[in-house]
């Protein structure tokens, strides 16, 4: 590598933190591994989709599920499935695919049609109309995550991932996410913890539960944001 592409890069990591190359290689390593061909094949499904997307921070998009996928294996999501919807939760939404159209398992289909907020509008409906329907799909979408363990762990993972960068966010967006965290996703994971039939992704969600909640909190103080007392 030249001199001032490594410098480049370099400063890429300084200011976002990650450097995408670095973590696809870390990411192809384990698939090498451990003979994870659906996973490799998501990942440059992901990578081709997403390519020129950014972040509202000017990020690559695609470091977005790749740390994804890289987080849950450090908390156990080490099964291709999990890897897979990790890699490609954010697809349906961003490139306008249908989770049914995805060249993927069943399983890997079900779990991001999960994580697919879809908004059923009218063509007659004024903008407060709107805004009532994507509340009422939200809390849904929410609540519909408790019956698929891996896409409620990759929905974990994705809002701790935005919540790290949500001060880039207007004040009202970061008041939108902190709430949303506090009321929707938190209460669907700390209900996962107490259900048998999960016990396999209880070390995820636990992991989750402390993590995601802490930041979330911290966000809540630092803006002044009430938080009704979570048992």
């Amino acid at each position: 590598m030249c001199t001032l592409e490594a410098n480049e890069r370099r400063g890429r990591m300084y200011q976002y933190g990650y450097d995408e190359h670095a973590l696809r290689r870390e990411l192809e390593f384990y698939f090498e591994t451990h003979g994870f061909r659906e996973a490799q094949k998501a990942l440059e499904f992901a990578w081709e989709k997403h390519e020129g997307q950014t972040r509202i921070n000017g990020q690559p998009f695609i470091i977005h599920p790749l740390f994804v996928a890289k987080y849950g294996l450090g908390i156990g999501a080490k099964t291709e499935e999990q890897i897979c919807i990790a890699l490609l939760h954010d697809i349906c939404e961003d490139c306008g695919i249908e989770p049914t159209e995805l060249p993927f398992s069943e399983d890997v289909q079900r779990g991001v049609s999960y994580l697919t907020f879809k908004y059923d509008y009218d063509e007659g409906d004024d903008e407060d109309t709107k805004q009532l329907k994507k509340i009422v799909t939200k809390s849904e979408t929410y609540a519909r995550l408790i019956e698929e363990p891996r896409a409620l762990v990759c929905k974990g993972i994705d809002r701790y991932h935005n919540l790290t960068t949500v001060e880039e966010l207007p004040e009202n967006k970061i008041i939108k996410n902190v709430l949303e965290t506090h009321r929707w996703l938190l209460p669907g994971i700390y209900n996962a913890l107490t259900i048998r039939k999960f016990s396999a992704y209880y070390h995820q969600f636990y992991t989750l539960s402390i993590n995601l909640r802490s930041l979330n909190d911290l966000l809540a103080m630092k803006h002044g944001i009430a938080l009704n007392t979570m048992t």
